[in-house]
């Protein structure tokens, strides 16, 4: 097996070193002619071997009295078949000039591939570049990468939950609650519509304010996650409104039933609310055409029946 760790020391050390008499550099020697070498350096990405030797011989004539020495060496080669290699470290470069008044203070982290070709190992990858802050010993993988990548991939969702969600209640808003509409109808049976409105609520934020009443919605809307399956889905159609979809209710007096408890957990949940406000719910089968707009209309009528309901049973 080959001493990967004394190869790899032996390649920078190699790499450092001057053309030798011939006007070549040695490196060549250990490189595939398919190598690509990275380096965070001057951000150089080299896709072929000829390439980087070019940039490396205007390097080696821009040196002049440099003598670049090791002060730390250390790398752990991670065999990833019989054929292909991984080796990953650290190099801690010094010099300084006779005067003193320049010195090189280089601590830098490398990964490589090696692969097995028919004249020996070769050296197929390299990425070579100044660690980052929170990279730790060991960590072979380029952070400053990783980083970037996570840190657009937590942007993309983000943005994605921007525009899925809405941003006081965090249910989905309703564009999404629109698309998600028919599949959910194609893949459950009996499914019904409920819409939710508040009531009197521009009286709680005259009242309390705007405060209080974000408050009221955030926690109705906690309370609907709270009654609904997993599988349900839970919507804030915009202002005080909410929207349901649910399934599994084979009669109207199941769907009846639903309805009656949602409107007494929000009365338990307002109990020790300084700020609260009652509820109209609205309900509609979805029909074999299951038109959403449809759909809507016809829980809009029951909505308004409800809603002239709970005003009687105040003023009685």
């Amino acid at each position: 097996m080959m001493d990967f760790y004394q190869f790899t020391q032996q390649m920078w050390q190699t790499y450092f070193a001057d053309v030798n008499e011939n006007g070549r550099h040695p490196i060549e020697n250990w490189i595939d002619p398919t190598c690509t070498i990275i380096g965070t350096g001057k951000h150089e990405i080299y896709q072929t071997a000829q390439a980087f030797q070019t940039a490396m011989y205007e390097e080696v004539a821009e040196r002049n009295d440099i003598q670049f020495q090791f002060r730390d060496f250390w790398c752990e080669p991670v065999l990833l078949s019989e054929d292909l290699c991984l080796v990953y470290g650290e190099i801690y470069i010094y010099w300084e000039s006779e005067d003193r008044e320049v010195t090189i203070d280089m601590d830098s982290r490398f990964s490589m591939v090696y692969r097995r070709r028919e004249d020996g190992w070769k050296i197929i990858h390299i990425h070579h570049s100044l660690p980052n802050v929170e990279q730790t010993d060991g960590e072979y993988y380029p952070k400053t990468l990783l980083s970037q990548f996570n840190e657009k991939l937590e942007k993309m969702e983000y943005l994605q939950t921007l525009a899925e969600r809405d941003g006081l209640t965090g249910l989905i808003n309703y564009r999404t609650f629109q698309e998600g509409y028919q599949h959910y109808v194609d893949t459950h049976p009996s499914c019904w519509i409920f819409i939710i409105d508040v009531d009197k609520f521009k009286e709680v934020n005259d009242t309390f304010g705007h405060m209080a009443g974000n408050h009221v919605l955030k926690k109705m809307a906690m309370t609907l996650n709270n009654i609904v399956r997993s599988s349900d889905i839970v919507c804030r159609m915009g202002g005080d409104e909410f929207i349901l979809l649910c399934s599994g209710f084979e009669t109207e007096e199941q769907a009846y039933t639903f309805a009656q408890r949602i409107k007494s957990a929000m009365v338990d949940a307002g109990k020790d609310e300084r700020a609260w406000a009652g509820i109209s719910v609205g309900k509609a089968i979805v029909p074999a055409d299951n038109k959403l707009e449809a759909v809507i209309e016809v829980a809009d009528i029951d909505l308004y029946k409800d809603k002239k309901h709970n005003r009687q049973s105040r003023s009685e």
